[in-house]
């Protein structure tokens, strides 16, 4: 009877302490939980999507001016939808790709910009800025079903480019993002962006995802007929400017993640600021929570 009796109180001990340790990571996983504050891509990706080339296009910078949603702003990721229309078989004899015949990797940029234009209509405030390396996976080869040029999918219809997501970490950044912003996608081709590469590679194949009557999820676009754009293409001058007459394709398609902020300060708790954090349970809880180094957790 006393080892049961001495068991049933561990148990329920357990129990307990398992319930107050919870209770304790629960309210500091309100700072750490991402969440989509922007979403203009498809939930299920298609084998390909409508997209812009940017050595076709004299490209250098292409992006889109979008307004938040929720309250999160503590950036996390952007991710990017675009299109690869490089075959391996067009590369199987150039050393810098012949060794992976599944993918291949080059560096994509993604800025963000504050929403504040300067007299020549150019976003003049950087807000974020990463550059990190993405792995592409190669397009599939051609099917004589598909005039033996494009590549046929598994809906049983033919394509050019194949689809994928290019996911940039940012949070390392500690960027907090106000709710209107301009994110835009850089990359060097062979004679366009930052540094020109100035040697042809599939990165001249290589594209950015836009809409085609595309719904925002999360989050709005400023415009469907409008996009920012750096090109040099006839008729354009250099600089990331506004450009119009796009219709329905003006929705450039990426995600915005982020976290919820958390309050450096005690004067950020006053005046009801304290539930912006959606964390705390009144002021004096935000305050403990700043004034402690964050040791006094969030008793939500």
């Amino acid at each position: 009877m006393r080892s049961q009796f001495i068991k049933s109180k561990m148990s329920v001990l357990g129990i307990a302490v398992t319930g107050i340790l919870l209770a304790l990571a629960m309210p500091f996983s309100a700072f750490a939980a991402s969440n989509t504050v922007y979403n203009a891509i498809p939930a299920a990706l298609p084998p390909n999507v409508q997209s812009l080339g940017y050595e076709a296009t004299s490209t250098a910078e292409f992006g889109d001016y979008v307004h938040l949603g929720g309250t999160s702003r503590n950036l996390d990721t952007v991710t990017v939808t675009m299109s690869n229309w490089a075959l391996y078989s067009d590369y199987v004899n150039d050393e810098r790709y012949s060794a992976d015949s599944t993918s291949w990797t080059h560096p994509i940029t993604v800025n963000i910009y504050s929403n504040h234009l300067n007299e020549n209509g150019i976003p003049d405030t950087l807000l974020a800025t990463k550059t990190q390396s993405i792995t592409i996976p190669w397009r599939p080869a051609a099917n004589p079903a598909c005039g033996g040029t494009a590549w046929l999918a598994d809906d049983n219809n033919c394509y050019n480019g194949k689809a994928f997501n290019a996911v940039l970490d940012m949070s390392d950044l500690n960027v907090t993002l106000p709710n209107d912003v301009i994110v835009t996608v850089a990359y060097n081709t062979a004679d366009y962006g930052a540094e020109p590469i100035q040697q042809a590679g599939p990165y001249n194949s290589l594209n950015v995802g836009v809409s085609s009557n595309q719904n925002v999820s999360v989050g709005t676009d400023d415009s469907s007929n409008e996009v920012f754009w750096d090109t040099t293409f006839p008729g354009y001058s250099s600089g990331l400017k506004l450009d119009s007459s796009w219709a329905s394709s003006g929705t450039v398609l990426f995600k915005i993640t982020a976290s919820d902020s958390k309050p450096t300060s005690k004067d950020q708790c006053k005046n009801n600021g304290w539930k912006t954090f959606g964390a705390f349970k009144n002021q004096g809880d935000c305050v403990s929570f700043v004034a402690t180094k964050e040791q006094n957790l969030p008793t939500y």
